[in-house]
């Protein structure tokens, strides 16, 4: 059966080429090397057939493409002989030199043998050996007409990490440059140094992968790994200007000029902004309108795509510090745009212009700016009425806007998204198909309902989940079902961990009958490992959910089990607070270890892992501040050791330990809390910039004074508190709980018939009110630490009546940010 395919192909290529040749206006190829090629199954086929283009055959219109010798015809077959697929392929697999893409095709036959032709070419033609038969100057002719196909082909091969194709595809150019200038005949003639060769060279560098240029100008502040990019986009500018200066009679075109944006688009930079920005300044001389006296002068005339990549960029800026300002920016654009698009229909703001804009305006985070983005995305609906297609909105401009109302945390957050999504159902039933809603759609509908903690949205986020087939017609994912297992976890049910361990069991059940699709992730089950806090068996239930992920692994390919969910059981049991649980989380933490000993960097602890145990210390019933204090040691020290390899101690770890003693009963322990400060300052001071104390660590140190019951060390404690307010203003500001914890301290270490004890109490509560941060604390222990007419003086009532927040002035309160708690409630 195979041979006789064979033969079948065989006999019907020759009318292939035939039609293909004619569907091309090309000469009909000679029927050459014909080959099957198996890729990688017994039956479907690749036919390759090589064939030969003559010189007097070439299209005029494409000098430059049309010049190669050789080109492939490839045409693909399924099992049944049926041809899949069939077309040219320009791009001959790259070089020898460059190894990392020899190792990616070895495999393969065909691409290897075209590969080496295109590595034997290009060598030859770079040999520097003065021996060699490629003198400069002496180039053949029929080497030179391959340069642009060459090329090219280099070009397709950027975009392979480590090919260096960039760097191959410049030396091209400078060869064919260095041929000219020597005097060779050929390379004037064919006048082959251009712009469109030009633009190959811009092209490589837009699309090449960067990670080749790394190391190169990498700065030692730089956080990002863009840098490759960036020296490419560098590198693009350049050649771009001196193609602005060679007085060759190179003059950049529009895709001269796009290929530069492109590159800084892709570099990521924080400058690429800027660069773009003064690209687009340079050429609006250039942009000038249909007028008659101009036909003659050579223009510029940028698209709405160079803009489309502009507001890309910014929308994408890294460590944007002002996001107001890129949103402003953003709009300015889009006005000019529409003034513009008046004389010039082809900067006519689109649909993906008002996607970039939206999404710039959602990096702002804020209610202004969700309705700014709103009035926008209105203007465009009741625009595209009378515009053309390309402006009405799509299911990614729909996304934009449901992204923008979702950041901006509002309470009318959740109506908007839904009344957006209702709107894309609508628009789909009436015909618009390219506003259908997607998975991203009600993915970000079923997050705002879970995030608006409203009486009715768990229940709202699951019948969205169970009807979303049907509603919208797209299937759940992952992402979908570990929205409303969040939702559950996060909710006040008391049965909010059963009912996400039923969806987790769902997700499994689909996994194994071939849903891949909602595969369980590391989120899905240690968002139901933390759901089950608040459970009795909370350890219990959560080893039996680790077995089940490990058995989903083993048996179906399901996820490993990770840090991420070894760090939530670990975090279960530290708020069980007994000596059991904290063996567990000892137990459980050194298999992580010795896991990462063995190789399996999938179970490496991070600093959350420690973190967690120091938790667990400080949580403990017992006393484990000593156990505490040696971890923080060992986490901080430089040593050997390969588990803590890459893992230091971070302002949590810190803060944790000062408040195992505060919560101890060790002697001295408001000293041994201002010298664990000291440690964290100096460290910071050093250069680790993550041990910065915060306002956490200080209230800690704080409440280990203000705890401090011994007489014998209260002058101590005293002088702890004043040392720690002085270092406090150095780092941040004193909140709530600050004030409260000092109105404590004084409370306890200052005797109540010392007159000084109300003049302390009078002036940091006077303070507390200037700074607006009276809270309940506040007023909890205004009462213990003030007199009975103190209190009056200051509140202005009796200190036995009951007095709310919301009784008193609101600027006192003004920047209190309580926790609100609420009881659990059975649904």
């Amino acid at each position: 059966m195979t041979n006789s395919l064979e033969m079948f192909l065989t006999k019907l290529v020759p009318w292939l080429i035939v039609i293909h040749g004619m569907l091309h206006h090309l000469p009909c190829a000679a029927l050459g090397n014909v080959f099957l090629q198996r890729d990688g199954m017994a039956t479907p086929r690749t036919l390759v057939i090589r064939r030969t283009v003559s010189s007097s055959s070439r299209c005029d219109h494409s000098p430059l493409w049309n010049k190669g010798r050789g080109k492939l015809l490839v045409m693909k077959t399924d099992k049944t002989g049926m041809i899949q697929e069939c077309c040219q392929n320009e791009s001959l697999n790259s070089a020898a030199a460059f190894t990392n893409i020899y190792e990616l095709v070895k495999n393969d036959e065909t691409s290897n043998k075209e590969m080496q032709w295109l590595l034997r070419t290009t060598s030859k033609i770079l040999a520097s050996n003065p021996k060699s038969n490629h003198q400069v100057g002496n180039m053949a002719s029929c080497t030179i007409r391959r340069f642009p196909l060459i090329m090219r082909s280099w070009m397709k091969r950027c975009s392979i990490p480590n090919s260096n194709a960039a760097m191959v595809v410049e030396r091209l150019l400078e060869k064919l440059i260095d041929e000219l200038e020597s005097g060779n005949e050929c390379a004037a003639t064919e006048d082959l140094v251009c712009t469109e060769l030009y633009n190959i060279v811009l092209e490589s560098w837009a699309n090449t992968s960067g990670r080749e240029f790394q190391n190169r100008n990498k700065s030692s502040d730089d956080k990002n790994c863009t840098h490759g990019h960036r020296f490419a986009a560098e590198r693009a500018h350049q050649i771009l200007k001196y193609m602005q200066a060679t007085a060759r009679g190179i003059t950049p075109n529009e895709k001269s000029y796009l290929m530069v944006i492109k590159a800084w688009v892709k570099s990521r930079d924080p400058g690429a902004v800027e660069e773009i920005g003064k690209i687009l300044k340079e050429i609006e001389p250039m942009a000038i309108s249909n007028d008659e006296r101009y036909t003659n002068t050579r223009t510029i005339r940028p698209t709405i795509e160079w803009y489309n990549y502009y507001l890309y960029a910014i929308a994408n800026r890294p460590f944007s510090n002002n996001p107001i300002h890129d949103a402003e920016l953003a709009l300015s654009i889009l006005n000019i745009l529409k003034k513009k698009s008046v004389k010039d229909p082809r900067l006519l703001p689109d649909s993906n212009t008002y996607k970039q804009v939206i999404s710039i305006y959602a990096k702002t985070k804020s209610v202004s700016g969700a309705m700014t983005a709103q009035l926008i995305f209105d203007e465009m609906m009741s625009g595209s009425k009378s515009m053309s297609m390309e402006s009405m909105p799509t299911t990614d401009t729909f996304n934009a806007l449901m992204n923008c109302w979702l950041k901006c945390g509002s309470k009318r957050g959740r109506q908007r998204i839904e009344s957006l999504l209702a709107k894309m159902v609508e628009l789909r039933d009436s015909g618009c198909d390219s506003a259908s809603p997607d998975i991203v759609s009600v993915n970000t509908a079923i997050s705002a309902i879970g995030r608006s903690q409203r009486k009715d949205s768990v229940r709202k986020a699951y019948f969205i989940l169970k009807n979303m087939e049907t509603i919208y017609g797209v299937k759940p994912d992952a992402t979908s079902y570990n929205l409303v297992i969040n939702a559950y976890a996060k909710s006040r049910d008391l049965q909010g961990g059963q009912k996400a361990d039923n969806l987790l069991k769902e997700m499994e059940f689909q996994f194994r009958n071939g849903n891949r699709g909602v595969m369980p992730n590391s989120f899905s089950y240690s968002t139901v490992i933390d759901a089950m806090s608040n459970d009795i068996r909370g350890g219990k239930l959560a080893e039996e959910l680790l077995d089940r992920m490990h058995g989903l692994h083993q048996s179906h390919g399901g996820a490993m089990p990770d840090t991420v969910v070894y760090n939530s059981i670990m975090n279960l049991y530290a708020i069980q607070g007994d000596k059991d649980s904290i063996k567990r989380i000892q137990s459980i933490l050194r298999f992580m270890e010795e896991s990462l000993a063995q190789g399996n960097l999938n179970l490496k602890p991070n600093i959350i892992s420690y973190n967690t145990l120091l938790k667990a210390f400080a949580y403990a019933r017992d006393d484990f501040t000593q156990d505490a204090k040696t971890l923080l040691d060992r986490l901080s020290a430089t040593n050997d050791d390969s588990n803590l390899k890459c893992v230091s101690p971070d302002a949590i770890s810190y803060t944790t330990v000062i408040s195992c003693y505060a919560r101890s009963d060790v002697q001295w322990k408001a000293k041994i809390a201002q010298q664990i400060l000291n440690e964290m300052v100096d460290s910071y001071r050093s250069g680790k910039s993550r041990n910065k104390p915060t306002v956490f660590t200080f209230n800690a140190v704080l409440n280990a004074c203000a705890y401090t019951f011994n007489p014998k060390e209260k002058v101590d404690a005293f002088m702890v508190i004043v040392s720690t307010l002085v270092l406090l203003q150095e780092f941040t500001k004193p909140d709530h709980t600050t004030y409260g914890t000092l109105l404590k301290a004084w409370c306890n270490l200052i005797p109540k018939d010392d007159d000084r004890r109300n003049r302390i109490v009078r002036s940091v509560f006077r303070q507390c009110c200037k700074d607006g941060q009276v809270g309940n604390m506040v007023m909890q222990q205004l009462k213990y630490a003030a007199s009975p007419e103190l209190y009056r003086t200051l509140i202005g009532k009796d200190i036995t009546q009951e007095i709310k927040i919301s009784n008193l002035p609101t600027k006192w309160s003004r920047n209190v940010k309580e926790r609100q708690g609420k009881l659990p409630r059975i649904s």
